[in-house]
C-alpha cells in the first residue's frame, strides 16, 4: 500500500467552502503498488477494463481514457475511511504532469484481493471524469481565459437552476433574462473567485447579445445588492433578494439534492474541477486540453 499524501497533496482549481470535506476525503484513500505481490490484482482488472473498453464505440471516453491506460497510470485505491463524495483521485505533479489516476474500490465496488469486479463500466467512467478533473486542473489558466467554455457551464448552471426553481414559478422571458444573469454573475463568482465589479465588465462584453442588451441595461445596477454572496449556496438568497421567488431558500437547495442527489450536489457546489456533469459541446473543448497532458509514468509505481 502506498501513502501519497505528502507527495501529491490534494489541490483544487479554487477555494470553495466544501474543500476542506473533499480534501478529507481524498487525504483517505491508499494505492495498491504495482509490484509482484499484487500482480495477479492488477491484471485480473485490467482484462476485464480492457475487454469493456473495446466494446465502447468510438469517442472521447475511449479514445482518452485508453491513452491513460496504455501509459499504466490507472490504479486500485483503498480508503481508509469508506467516503461519500469521491470515486477517484488524480496525481499532478509539481510541474503539472498527469502521474496517475487511483479508483476507490469501496465505492466501484472492486475486490481489492482480486480485482475483480461487476461494476467495470463505473469504474472506465470514474477514469474518465478524474481525467477531466486532472485536465481542468493542470491547464487552469488557460481555462480561466476561455470564454467560450464558460458561457456553456454558466448557461448549464442556468439551466440547473431553471429546472429546480420549476418554469411553472417563471411568468415571463424576463424574469428568465434575470436568473440566466444571476446565474453568471454566481458562476463567475463561485467557481473563478471572480470581483463584483470585473463580473459586471464580463457581462456586458460578453453576453449582451446572448442574454439582450435591453435586460443587462435594467438589472446591472441591480446586481450591486447582492455583491457580498459568494456561493453557490447563496443563489436562493439572491433570488429573493432580487424578487425574482419569496419563498424560503431551502426549498431550491432541497429541489437541487433531489435532482442532483448527494454527490452531484457536491460536484456542483465544490470548485471548477469537480463541475463535472458536462454536456457535447463543453466535452469537446475540454477534449482540446486533455490532448496537451504531459504525463509523469514513474511518480507512482
Amino acid at each position: 500500500m502506498q501513502d501519497l499524501d505528502k507527495k501529491f497533496p490534494p489541490s483544487f482549481f479554487a477555494d470553495t467552502d466544501v474543500n476542506p470535506i473533499l480534501r478529507s476525503s481524498e487525504q483517505k484513500i491508499f494505492v495498491l503498488k504495482k509490484n509482484a505481490e499484487n500482480k495477479q490484482i492488477y491484471s485480473t482488472f485490467m482484462d476485464d477494463f480492457s475487454n469493456y473498453l473495446m466494446k465502447l464505440p468510438n469517442n472521447p471516453v475511449k479514445n482518452h481514457v485508453k491513452t491513460i491506460q496504455n501509459k499504466n497510470l490507472i490504479f486500485l485505491g483503498i480508503a481508509k475511511i469508506k467516503p461519500d463524495n469521491v470515486i477517484a483521485r488524480s496525481f499532478i505533479t509539481t510541474d503539472d504532469k498527469l502521474a496517475g489516476i487511483a479508483l476507490d474500490s469501496q465505492q466501484l465496488g472492486v475486490d481489492p484481493t482480486t480485482g475483480s469486479t461487476e461494476s467495470i463500466d463505473e469504474c472506465i467512467y470514474a477514469t474518465y471524469f478524474s481525467l477531466i478533473r486532472a485536465t481542468v486542473y493542470i491547464h487552469k489558466t488557460k481555462i480561466r481565459q476561455n470564454k467560450d467554455l464558460h458561457k456553456l457551464l454558466s448557461t448549464y448552471l442556468y439551466m440547473l437552476f431553471i429546472k429546480a426553481i420549476g418554469s411553472d414559478k417563471l411568468y415571463s422571458e424576463k424574469q428568465k433574462a434575470l436568473v440566466h444573469i444571476l446565474s453568471i454573475y454566481i458562476y463567475y463568482k463561485h467557481y473563478l473567485k471572480e470581483r463584483h465589479s470585473y463580473i459586471l465588465s464580463i457581462l456586458e462584453r460578453d453576453y449582451s447579445k446572448f442574454i439582450g442588451k435591453q435586460y443587462l441595461d435594467e438589472f446591472l445596477p441591480a446586481l450591486d445588492k447582492i455583491q457580498n454572496y459568494t456561493s453557490l449556496k447563496d443563489f436562493p438568497k439572491m433570488l429573493i433578494d432580487m424578487k425574482v421567488i419569496n419563498e424560503s431558500p431551502n426549498i431550491l437547495t432541497i429541489s437541487l439534492l433531489k435532482m442532483l442527489k448527494p454527490m452531484g450536489f457536491y460536484c456542483l457546489i465544490g470548485p471548477l474541477d469537480y463541475f463535472d456533469k458536462i454536456q457535447n459541446a463543453v466535452e469537446e473543448i475540454i477534449a482540446e486540453y486533455m490532448d496537451k497532458n504531459t504525463y509523469d509514468l514513474t511518480a507512482v509505481k
